[in-house]
C-alpha cells in the first residue's frame, strides 16, 4: 500500500528538465531543450551549483544564463554577481559585478569576471585581498588580473591601498596562490635608512628551480656605502636532506688594503645535512669572511659582529650501538690577529668504541678512542704552514669498585700514544715526535647526608677526585690545533661539596669546588705572564686564571636555582685564593610567564696580567610572538659597564591581524668599526609577501 502511494506522488511531481541538470524553481516555463525557471532557482550540474532569481538552461548546448542575483559555486569557487552566462559543459563563461572567492584566502570584487575551460579566471577592474572582513584593511586594485588555480595571481596597473589610502603603484605584480607557496619573479622592493650606509634600496629576484629547490639574487644600493649583492640557493633533495648556500659581496670600505685595490669583500655561508641509512649522517657547516672589518661593517646580527671567529666543519659519521667512526674536516680562523690564526684539520678519521663490560671477576669496562689527522696551523710564528699528520690512540679501563646510595668509588687507567709526523717547525731537522702518556683517575663520592621536610628533600654530598697524567715532557713542541694537543702533566686533587633541594623536580643545585695542583708548573707547560690554556686548567671553570705556576685553582661556586617552570637563575663565582679576591662572576636569569619573557646575563672579569677588566650586561625582554596575531614587543641590548658603552640594541614593536602584520624596528650598533643606527619598517600581507628589509635572523623574540 505504501509503495503504491509513493508511485502516485512521483507521477504528480513536476518533471525534471535539462538532462543531467537538476533544476528547482517556483515556476517553470519553456519547451523542447530550453527551459526557464523563475523564483528562488537552483541548478546543479555535475560539480557546479547555480542560484539565481531566474535561470534559463539550454540542454542541447549546456548554456546557463541567470539574473538579478546570482551565485556560482564549484569546489572552492564561490562567486556572487548581478547576472551570469556560463556553459555548464565547458565550465566557461562570464559573471558580471562579481564578488567572492576563487580559493581560500583570495577574495575578489570585479566588474567583469571571465571563467575559462581550464578553470582559470580573468578579472576586469578588479580589487583583490586576502582579508575575510567585510571591510578589508588592505586591497590591491587592478585594471586586469588573471588567476590560475594552484599556481598564481597576476595583475597589471595595480594600486595597493591600506585602509583605503593609496600607498604605492605596481605596473605588474605576481603572487603565488595559496596552494602554491612559491613563484618565480621579483619580490616586493623595500627601503631602509642607516646613518653609516645611507638610504638603502633593496630588491630580490626569486627563482623556483623545481619542487624541492629555489634560488634568489639580491641587489641593494646604499647611498653612502655603494652596491651590494647576494646569491642564495636552497634545496631539499631528500626527506632528511637540506642544502643552503648564501654568498654576499660588497666593497669593504673599512679595509684599506681592499679599498686601495678596489676589490670586493665577501662572505659565504653553507649549511647542508642528510641521513644516509639508519646510522650514518653527513653535515657541512661553513662560514667565511674576507676580513674582520668586513664582518663588522656588514654583519646582520650582534653575535656575528662581536665574534671574530670563522668556523667551518664537515663530517660524515656512523654511529652504531657498538662502534662509531667519522671522517672530518674542520677549520677555525681568528680574524683579529695579523696575519689571522687559522687551525685546520683535513683529512681526519676518528673512531671510538663505547664502554662495554669485560668478562672479568671484578667489574671492568673498556673503551677506546683513536684518530688519524692531517693538521696545519698558520699564525705570526708559522706564516707558511705545512700539512702534518697526527696519530692518536687512547684505550682506557674503568673499575667501579663501590656503588651505593652512601658511597661511590671508581678507578680508571688509560694509555695515550700520540705521534706527530712533523714538528712545530717543519723545516727543522726533527721531523717527528712521539708522546706516550699514562693516565690514572680515582673518584670517591659520599657519604650523602639527606633529610626530608614534607614534600622537600635536601641532600649534601662531598666528592673527591684525583687525576694523574705523566709523559708530556715536550708540551710546547707539537702544533696546538685541538684538545688532543692540550694534554699536560698533572697531579691534582679536586674536592667539592654539592647541595641539592628536590621537590616535584630539582629546585636547587649548588656545588662549591677547588683543585689543588701538586705539580704547579705542569711539567713545564706553564709560561709565566701569558694566558695558559691546556687540559688540567679547563675542567673546573670556563674562565682563564693561570698566568704562572698554580698551587690551587680558584674556588668555584656554581648555583642553579629553579623555583618553578617560570623562573631560573644560574650563578657562577670564582674566588682566587692566591690573589685573595673575586676573579670572575657570571649570572644568567630567565623568566617566562604567559606572553612575557625576559632573560639577563651578566659577566664580570677582574683585571689581571692576562686581561683587562670586563663588565658586560646582556638583557632581552619580549611580549607576545612576532608570528602570531595581536601585539608583540621585543627589545635586547648589550652594555659594557666597564666602558660605559651601549654596544648594541634592538627594539621592535609589531601588530598582526588575520590578513596583515606591521612591524617597526630600531637597531643600534657601537662595536669596533660598526657604529650605526637604523630604522626599518615591514608590512607583511597575507598570501602576498613582505614590504620591508627585516630578516629572520634579526628577530629578538
Amino acid at each position: 500500500m505504501l509503495s503504491f502511494a509513493f508511485a502516485m506522488l512521483l507521477t504528480l511531481a513536476p518533471q525534471q528538465r535539462g538532462g543531467d541538470a537538476v533544476p528547482r524553481c517556483v515556476k517553470f516555463e519553456g519547451e523542447g531543450d530550453v527551459f526557464r525557471g523563475i523564483g528562488n532557482c537552483t541548478l546543479d550540474y555535475l560539480d557546479m551549483h547555480f542560484e539565481a532569481d531566474w535561470i534559463t538552461y539550454d540542454n542541447s548546448t549546456g548554456e546557463v544564463t541567470a539574473g538579478d542575483h546570482v551565485r556560482f559555486v564549484r569546489g572552492t569557487e564561490k562567486i556572487d554577481g548581478s547576472h551570469l552566462s556560463i556553459n555548464a559543459k565547458t565550465k566557461a563563461g562570464t559573471i558580471w559585478d562579481a564578488t567572492g572567492i576563487v580559493e581560500p584566502g583570495f577574495h575578489v570584487v570585479s566588474k567583469l569576471a571571465e571563467r575559462f575551460e581550464d578553470s582559470s579566471w580573468e578579472f576586469h577592474n578588479a580589487t583583490i585581498t586576502a582579508c575575510d572582513a567585510p571591510k578589508p584593511c588592505w586591497t590591491i586594485a587592478q585594471a586586469r588580473a588573471w588567476y590560475r588555480p594552484g599556481e598564481w595571481v597576476r595583475g597589471k596597473n595595480s594600486v595597493f591601498r591600506f585602509h583605503s589610502v593609496p600607498i604605492f603603484y605596481l605596473p605588474y605584480v605576481v603572487s603565488p596562490s595559496e596552494n602554491k607557496k612559491r613563484s618565480t619573479g621579483f619580490l616586493i622592493p623595500s627601503i631602509s635608512k642607516s646613518n653609516t650606509k645611507g638610504w638603502g634600496f633593496h630588491d630580490e629576484v626569486y627563482f623556483v628551480i623545481n619542487r624541492s629547490a629555489d634560488a634568489s639574487v639580491v641587489a641593494e644600493y646604499y647611498s653612502q656605502a655603494g652596491v651590494t649583492g647576494q646569491i642564495n640557493f636552497r634545496a631539499k633533495p631528500t626527506q632528511s636532506g637540506y642544502i643552503s648556500v648564501s654568498s654576499f659581496f660588497a666593497k669593504d670600505k673599512e679595509n684599506p688594503d681592499i679599498r686601495e685595490r678596489n676589490h670586493l669583500g665577501r662572505s659565504l655561508r653553507v649549511l647542508a645535512y642528510s641521513n644516509f641509512g639508519q646510522y650514518t649522517r653527513g653535515v657541512v657547516d661553513l662560514e667565511t669572511e674576507s676580513s674582520v672589518s668586513f664582518r663588522q661593517f656588514w654583519g646582520d646580527s650582534f653575535s656575528i659582529i662581536a665574534s671574530p671567529i670563522n668556523r667551518s666543519v664537515g663530517f660524515l659519521t656512523t654511529n652504531r650501538p657498538n662502534l662509531s667512526y667519522s671522517f672530518l674536516y674542520s677549520r677555525s680562523e681568528f680574524l683579529q690577529s695579523n696575519p689571522s690564526t687559522a687551525l685546520r684539520k683535513i683529512p681526519t678519521f676518528e673512531m671510538s668504541l663505547p664502554s662495554y663490560e669485560l668478562p672479568t671477576p671484578i667489574p671492568m669496562y673498556f673503551r677506546f678512542e683513536g684518530s688519524a689527522t692531517g693538521l696545519s696551523r698558520r699564525d705570526k710564528e708559522i706564516p707558511n704552514p705545512h700539512l702534518g699528520w697526527r696519530f692518536d690512540f687512547h684505550p682506557s679501563v674503568e673499575m667501579p669498585l663501590l656503588r651505593g646510595n652512601a658511597f661511590e668509588l671508581s678507578h680508571e687507567f688509560g694509555l695515550r700514544d700520540t705521534s706527530y709526523v712533523h714538528s712545530l717547525h717543519p723545516d727543522a731537522s726533527e721531523t717527528s715526535l712521539n708522546r706516550f702518556t699514562l693516565e690514572y683517575s680515582a673518584r670517591f663520592a659520599g657519604p650523602e647526608f639527606a633529610k626530608a621536610y614534607g614534600k622537600w628533600h635536601h641532600s649534601i654530598r662531598p666528592t673527591v677526585e684525583y687525576r694523574y697524567v705523566t709523559g708530556v715532557d715536550d708540551f710546547h713542541k707539537p702544533l696546538i690545533v685541538d684538545d688532543v694537543d692540550l694534554d699536560a702533566n698533572t697531579s691534582e686533587l679536586e674536592y667539592g661539596i654539592t647541595n641539592r633541594v628536590i621537590g616535584s623536580s630539582e629546585v636547587l643545585n649548588w656545588r662549591v669546588a677547588q683543585v689543588a695542583y701538586f705539580r704547579p708548573t705542569f711539567g713545564g707547560a706553564i709560561v709565566p705572564g701569558t694566558r695558559n690554556v691546556f687540559n688540567p686548567l679547563l675542567g673546573l671553570t670556563g674562565y682563564s686564571f693561570a698566568d704562572g705556576p698554580r698551587d690551587f685553582s680558584p674556588i668555584v661556586s656554581k648555583l642553579k636555582l629553579t623555583p618553578g617552570s617560570i623562573y631560573s637563575v644560574e650563578l657562577q663565582s670564582d674566588y682566587d685564593t692566591q690573589l685573595h679576591r673575586m676573579r670572575s662572576t657570571g649570572l644568567i636569569t630567565d623568566i617566562r610567564k604567559g606572553m612575557w619573557g625576559s632573560s639577563t646575563s651578566y659577566v664580570f672579569n677582574a683585571t689581571t696580567t692576562l686581561q683587562e677588566s670586563s663588565n658586560q650586561i646582556h638583557e632581552s625582554l619580549s611580549y607576545g610572538n612576532g608570528l602570531n596575531r595581536g601585539f608583540s614587543f621585543g627589545a635586547s641590548f648589550a652594555y659594557s659597564v666597564q666602558q660605559d658603552l651601549l654596544q648594541g640594541a634592538i627594539f621592535r614593536v609589531g601588530y598582526n591581524t588575520e590578513c596583515y602584520g606591521l612591524t617597526a624596528e630600531f637597531t643600534h650598533y657601537n662595536l669596533g668599526s660598526r657604529q650605526e643606527h637604523k630604522v626599518r619598517i615591514a608590512l607583511s600581507l597575507k598570501n602576498i609577501g613582505t614590504f620591508g628589509t627585516m630578516r629572520p635572523q634579526d628577530r629578538v623574540f
